[in-house]
């Protein structure tokens, strides 16, 4: 831990911040700007070699900073919930490459202010790349529970990214945050994808192993839908093909000009780096299994 000084006494803010950060310098102060609504913000640093603390420091001089080794996105995050003692009921979850708009935070105020039942909530996002916001080439709205009460929501690792664990309900805040995937460049997006498609090759060969559930595509939860999706997709041939022509085509990924083209094609390389990776662990067990 870099920073330890004690949180200040309780305010009138609900919500505190955690962002995980490793070499985020071109990402960081933006992030933080975006937050001057949050009163408890906390940096879960993974030792950079940059400037990102320094950075932290001089945009949000009250930022309290911890550093903690990265394993995967799902222990990161226990990890700050267990460590850094969130002084707010209520932890929202953003990377050092997404920023709050006045609306999320307005959504997001809203809901923790309710005396619900809920103990988290899904969130979606706005992917921008080249100056436009990809409407129609992603899969926008993506879930992902990023907003919690301390002490209700555990994570554990699901691929490259991290599945939540709870008994309790939750709900979903439709208004979306940003986030600049393409910052950095496209030469760092290409070399952190290949190393997405090493531990998501994995993760497709036990959802190969999974039963299929076909009625989960009529669930009336978005979310149900997705992993049964998911479990699907797993099984499908030409996968860079089904990928290119389902972003680009049937969810009018066209629509978003240029950057939406390149982008469905820079997914499409992604799906065949999963298939080939796939296929060469294969190939290395099966040339075991003959030694």
């Amino acid at each position: 831990m870099i920073d330890n000084s004690p949180p200040a006494t309780n305010s009138q803010g609900k919500v505190s911040a955690i962002i995980l950060t490793y070499n985020e310098q071109e990402n960081i102060a933006s992030c933080l700007r975006s937050l001057d609504w949050v009163d408890d913000i906390i940096l879960v640093d993974s030792r950079s070699e940059d400037e990102t603390v320094a950075i932290a420091r001089k945009i949000r001089p009250d930022v309290r900073i911890y550093e903690n080794s990265f394993e995967d996105f799902g222990q990161q995050r226990n990890w700050a919930l267990d460590s850094t003692a969130p002084k707010n009921p209520w932890v929202l979850f953003l990377d050092a490459d997404e920023e709050s708009t006045p609306t999320f935070r307005d959504a997001v105020l809203e809901v923790t202010s309710m005396h619900d039942a809920c103990v988290g909530y899904y969130l979606t996002y706005r992917n921008m790349f080249l100056g436009r916001w990809l409407k129609y080439s992603t899969f926008y709205p993506s879930w992902q529970l990023r907003l919690l009460k301390l002490g209700e929501v555990r994570f554990r690792r699901e691929g490259h990214g991290q599945r939540e664990v709870t008994d309790g309900p939750l709900g979903y805040v439709k208004e979306p945050y940003n986030h600049f995937p393409f910052r950095k460049g496209l030469t760092h997006w290409l070399s952190r994808h290949n190393h997405y498609s090493s531990t998501e090759s994995l993760l497709l060969e036990r959802l190969r192993n999974e039963p299929l559930r076909l009625s989960d595509m009529l669930s009336r939860d978005s979310l149900i839908r997705r992993r049964c999706a998911k479990r699907v997709a797993a099984h499908v041939w030409c996968r860079p093909a089904v990928r290119l022509l389902y972003t680009y085509v049937l969810r009018r990924g066209f629509m978003d000009g240029v950057p939406g083209y390149i982008y469905c094609r820079l997914m499409a390389q992604y799906e065949f780096q999963l298939w080939a990776k796939m296929k060469e662990a294969k190939y290395m067990a099966d040339e075991r299994k003959d030694e």
